[in-house]
């Protein structure tokens, strides 16, 4: 089994804890690890890989060249990382032939041998459908846009497709679709070439109750929804802010899960991210703290 990740320095430590995850509950085999990196500190990939190396035989560290990616927009809480699931099949071994992808926000809960082992029927990739994004809305039948934090990948398929000079078309003739970064690229470049997977490979905070707008009345579930429910094995915190479990105001109920793996990484003892306040308390808190300011001074004049 190959696995892959890619991340920056923000996200390495969560994506170290989410392989001390995989490997607690995959113990009957050992994968290839291949970690894809971009703007990271040197003395961070060493706490990686030392990390890794003591459970994995074969941990490979990648550093990726980002030149073809610069002209792809990023906003919000994303950076020039996101875009590194485009350059996959270029940084790896040219021997590999198949990959499994997995998003660094993830934690892994069960085996993943029989994903591992999904025929992909001469598809270029196996995901799950996205259904907390409104598909028509990217350009998409219903059903036909998948959520790229858990791929299994065809790399043969993938070299032989021109994915960043067609990434950017996409992405400069359709700046209002380009709400979701590489997965809106990948859903392009990849449209109708991909195999849909059950939701449980991917199972997302919508289905754990943490999207209000999600009905999750059990006749409106299908069966795979359901399974995941039930029975998840990658636990994806796909979302910003406090869907994260890295966040102190997290209710996902499996964060413990990646608390857990974080706890036997090197970065145990980082603290959690607090809430940012609202911009009226901010202010506030400004006025409060320039009047004690200004008492203080005339107390010592």
């Amino acid at each position: 089994m190959n696995i892959v990740c890619a991340t920056d320095g923000n996200y390495l430590p969560h994506c170290v804890a989410m392989l001390k995850s995989l490997s607690g509950h995959n113990a009957d085999f050992s994968p290839n690890v291949y970690i894809i990196y971009h703007n990271t500190k040197r003395e961070e990939i060493e706490k990686a890989f030392t990390c890794l190396n003591e459970i994995y035989s074969s941990v490979s560290l990648l550093k990726a060249s980002t030149g073809s990616l610069h002209e792809f927009p990023v906003s919000g809480h994303g950076s020039l990382a996101v875009y590194l699931k485009l350059v996959i099949a270029d940084i790896l071994p040219a021997g590999l032939d198949k990959a499994l992808f997995i998003d660094s926000d993830t934690v892994v809960i069960n085996p993943l041998i029989e994903l591992w082992q999904t025929n992909l029927e001469g598809k270029s990739l196996a995901a799950v459908s996205e259904h907390r994004i409104c598909s028509l809305d990217h350009g998409h039948e219903p059903g036909q846009y998948f959520n790229s934090g858990v791929m299994l990948i065809d790399l043969a398929r993938w070299r032989n497709t021109e994915i960043i000079s067609r990434g950017l078309d996409f992405a400069r003739n359709n700046p209002q679709r380009l709400r979701h970064w590489d997965q809106d690229v990948l859903n392009n470049v990849f449209q109708g070439e991909w195999l849909m997977l059950q939701d449980r490979w991917n199972a997302c905070p919508h289905l754990f109750g943490l999207n209000k707008a999600y009905d999750l009345s059990p006749e409106n579930l299908t069966a795979s929804e359901q399974e995941a429910i039930h029975s998840p094995a990658i636990i994806h915190f796909a979302g910003g802010g406090a869907l994260k479990p890295w966040h102190a105001g997290c209710q996902h109920p499996y964060r413990q899960h990646y608390l857990d793996a974080k706890a036997k990484t090197p970065w145990k003892s980082t603290p959690l991210l607090q809430a940012t306040p609202p911009a009226w308390k901010r202010a506030s808190m400004r006025i409060m703290k320039q009047t004690k300011s200004i008492l203080n001074r005339g107390k010592t004049l």
